[in-house]
């Protein structure tokens, strides 16, 4: 990958000289204005590792990151810190490590080049995850927003389904690039007025249950643009700010991710339909209506004979019949086994006890996302968004 230049971060021993460099604050740290200037937005990638409470398979940051091919040194004056180069040496990002589960990549690399460079860490790397946020954890956050905001302030939020697995390979020729599905909406306006139009849209129109980004506002002018997969943009004139919002999403995704392990660990079953020997715990997404055979056969084969799926599950499928399969999967991070059962209206999964809960935020998010807007989750016996907090920030 070729990096911008003028993206490249400067040496400093203490990540305070870092935020003072991304705030722009000269009185502490000299820096070349216009080489800040040029460079691209500041933006931060919120990401997930393994559970602190398992310390004899936790990585150091250093190894975790050189997995992925990239060289993460610890700051010599502050060891939560670490500036992260390429292979070829060049300074792309400043990590923090905010807890032993959670870390915040910043870079001001553009976009192009900085989600390609985090993706590229993720995907080939089982020890490292994106966060995934399901429209019922934006729900909560936008409910923050809210109630701690006047509603004569601007908000945003999009919302975006796509319809990937409509059309088959052998059907792509016969249409245009543009006519397969993909609903994409941002709606731009004041917060009263958004929150009057909001649920009639979304009743009326199904895609717009699927939200993947939404501004986060700041204490001053912009605010923080929040996208499904842990990626945020800083718009506003404050990186502390900034750095804040962050803190607040991984306090509300933490608090989700531990409920979700909790209700899982402790709702054990007995063997099942499925035929699992032993005890499992179940997660049930289910749909809004019944898929069609032709959209769930493609989704399933892509799911299971696709190494790279969007989904980072990878395995064996059965099929039962033309509308039932069940698989035994691996998921690609922390490479957990699962066992899970497909059909055109639901989608069953028997969890060991220790499951990753990120796992399960990252299937419904993606099923909002390309499968069905509206589905409804259940971990155990409870419904999957009565385990996000009510006071999400």
């Amino acid at each position: 990958m070729k990096v911008s230049q003028n993206a490249l971060l400067p040496k400093f021993d203490r990540k305070s000289d870092y935020f003072d460099y991304f705030s722009g604050n000269s009185s502490t740290v000299q820096q070349l204005e216009d080489k800040k200037l040029t460079a691209g937005l500041q933006k931060s990638y919120i990401l997930e590792t393994v559970d602190g409470g398992n310390p004899d398979s936790q990585l150091p940051i250093e190894d975790l990151f050189s997995r992925s091919g990239l060289k993460a040194t610890p700051l010599p004056l502050d060891r939560t810190a670490f500036d992260v180069s390429t292979e070829s040496g060049e300074r792309v990002a400043l990590v923090e490590q905010v807890d032993s589960r959670y870390m915040t990549l910043y870079t001001l690399l553009p976009s192009n080049q900085s989600d390609k460079l985090v993706r590229s860490a993720v995907s080939v790397n089982p020890f490292l995850d994106h966060l995934w946020l399901s429209s019922q954890s934006f729900m909560a956050l936008w409910s923050n927003v809210l109630a701690g905001n006047s509603g004569r302030r601007y908000g945003k939020i999009t919302f975006e389904h796509e319809s990937i697995y409509e059309v088959s390979e052998e059907d792509a020729g016969e249409h245009l690039p543009d006519e397969r599905r993909t609903s994409r909406f941002t709606m731009v306006d004041k917060l009263d007025v958004m929150a009057q139009k909001m649920d009639p849209l979304q009743q009326e129109y199904a895609p717009l249950a699927s939200i993947t980004q939404m501004r986060l506002p700041a204490q001053g002018r912009g605010g923080h643009d929040l996208y499904y997969d842990g990626k945020v943009t800083n718009r506003s004139g404050s990186f502390i700010d900034h750095r804040t919002a962050l803190h607040d999403v991984v306090g509300m995704y933490r608090s989700l991710t531990r409920s979700v392990e909790r209700q899982l660990w402790t709702s054990a079953v007995s063997p099942s339909s499925l035929g699992v020997r032993g005890v499992g715990s179940v997660a049930e997404i289910v749909f809004s209506k019944p898929l069609a055979e032709d959209l769930f056969r493609r989704w399933v084969m892509s799911m299971f004979n696709n190494r790279r799926n969007r989904f980072r599950l990878t395995g064996y499928a059965k099929w039962l019949n033309a509308t039932k399969v069940h698989a035994n999967a691996i998921d690609q991070h922390l490479w957990q086994p699962l066992v899970m059962e497909f059909t055109p209206s639901r989608v069953v999964a028997i969890l060991p006890h220790g499951t990753c809960g990120n796992s399960v935020n990252r299937l419904i998010s993606n099923i909002q996302r390309f499968i069905d807007p509206k589905v409804t989750a259940y971990i155990g016996d409870k419904e999957y968004g009565a385990l996000i907090p009510a006071a999400a920030v």
